[in-house]
């Protein structure tokens, strides 16, 4: 993209324009959106997967001289200790060719303090994941850590002029401790249908026969990356339980992650392994998708720490995307999304035999999961919509970076 008289705003994430993509399916349209009225930088790690067109044809990407793979925590912590090292340069490079703003679209801890620091006043952030709560709650002697980086972000988010987050219960959050509500823009993640989406019945049994699972199976999905604030132990201590009651009960785990040694492990120890299908990382989103059609049930699932209310999870959007009834647990952000008994059922995640009871009803009754999915899909369709999505984000990042309204082409 050549460069020209417009200003200069920068996208800064650790994954890079690829995998941020995938995360956050509006990217490529945010960016050719903001390329009408700015000249956009994207600064982030490589990937082997192909930047979308959108974002080339769009923006100058800067990409940092390595990779990360998300599956392996060990590599994860690794190049993101290498990302926060990197962002001092990063903020300086910026500053350096007088970009305008920059926007950071995810909470990796004290990365709005560095941005300020080295690169100045005008940044953008969203805050929505705690990474550190996540692995605290195991950990006590890292919870004193956790502790200060939370006081430190807070007091870095307090001096930013616009924040996003994925939740209204963020934005309540972030107001309870001292962040100017005007400056809080709540935007859900959007979801693109033409990616997850319902499959063709006979697209669904080709997957089910793949993935090892029976037609008369009742299956249970969840998606993601496997941390340990996911909850999956407690799923799998609760279907141990219920085997005797629902022998066609399957637990569909899509993903890989940190937690996947030990579930293995725990499976193996309940002796589930015929009721538990563990998929790994699949390669491409489209496998994914066609995973999650395979299932009759879509778990949303977090453990019930003070952070988890601030998700509306991928596995949730995603699952109702697909058409799913949707099992979620009960927390603020989750709540927000799913009504009880109209377009999900609810569980307090505190309780497994409310989670127990719940997905026995949803197993008992095929035309309560064909009313809960259609009506999830309607949900889906309404409130993750691309166009209204990126509508939110790029205004106030325009507003940000000085472009007027009169000035809008």
């Amino acid at each position: 993209m050549k460069t020209n008289s417009k200003p200069r705003l920068a996208l800064w994430f650790r994954y890079g324009p690829a995998e941020h993509s995938e995360l956050f399916h509006a990217i490529p349209d945010i960016v050719r959106s903001l390329a009408h009225n700015c000249e956009v930088h994207y600064y982030g790690l490589r990937s082997p997967k192909p930047v979308p067109g959108e974002i080339t044809r769009n923006a100058v990407v800067h990409h940092l001289p390595f990779r990360i793979n998300r599956s392996s925590q060990r590599d994860k912590l690794l190049k993101t200790a290498l990302w926060i090292a990197a962002l001092p340069f990063i903020g300086l490079s910026c500053r350096l060719n007088r970009t305008t703003a920059v926007y950071i679209d995810e909470t990796v801890p004290l990365t709005a303090a560095l941005a300020r620091l080295f690169f100045g006043r005008r940044v953008a952030f969203t805050v929505a994941d705690f990474f550190m709560d996540i692995y605290a709650d195991r950990r006590p002697l890292l919870r004193p850590v956790a502790a200060v980086v939370r006081r430190l972000d807070l007091a870095a988010w307090r001096k930013l002029p616009l924040i996003f987050t994925r939740a209204r219960a963020t934005a309540d959050y972030l107001a309870a401790h001292g962040v100017p509500r005007e400056h809080i823009h709540p935007v859900y993640d959007p979801c693109d249908l033409k990616i997850y989406h319902p499959l063709p019945e006979e697209e669904r049994r080709t997957t089910r026969r793949r993935l090892g699972l029976q037609p008369s199976d009742i299956v249970l999905a969840h998606h993601g990356i496997l941390h340990p604030n996911k909850g999956n132990d407690r799923i799998l201590r609760v279907l141990a339980r219920l085997r005797q009651k629902l022998p066609s009960l399957r637990y569909l785990i899509i993903g890989d992650g940190p937690e996947m040694p030990r579930l293995r492990h725990l499976a193996a120890e309940l002796n589930l392994e015929g009721t538990v299908v563990f998929t790994g990382w699949l390669k491409t989103i489209r496998e994914v998708n066609q995973a999650l059609n395979a299932a009759d049930i879509g778990l949303a699932m977090r453990i019930g720490q003070q952070a988890d209310n601030f998700h509306v999870t991928g596995a949730l959007v995603h699952s109702l995307a697909c058409g799913l009834p949707v099992l979620a647990a009960r927390l603020a952000g989750m709540s927000e999304i799913i009504s009880d008994g109209e377009n999900g059922l609810l569980f307090d995640p505190a309780d497994m035999e409310d989670f127990a009871g719940q997905l026995q009803r949803l197993a008992a009754d095929p035309e309560l999961r064909r009313r809960l999915g259609c009506a999830g899909l309607e949900t889906a369709r309404r409130l993750f919509d691309m166009h209204e999505v990126t509508r939110a984000t790029v205004t106030p990042l325009l507003q940000l970076a000085g472009v007027s309204p009169e000035d809008l082409e």
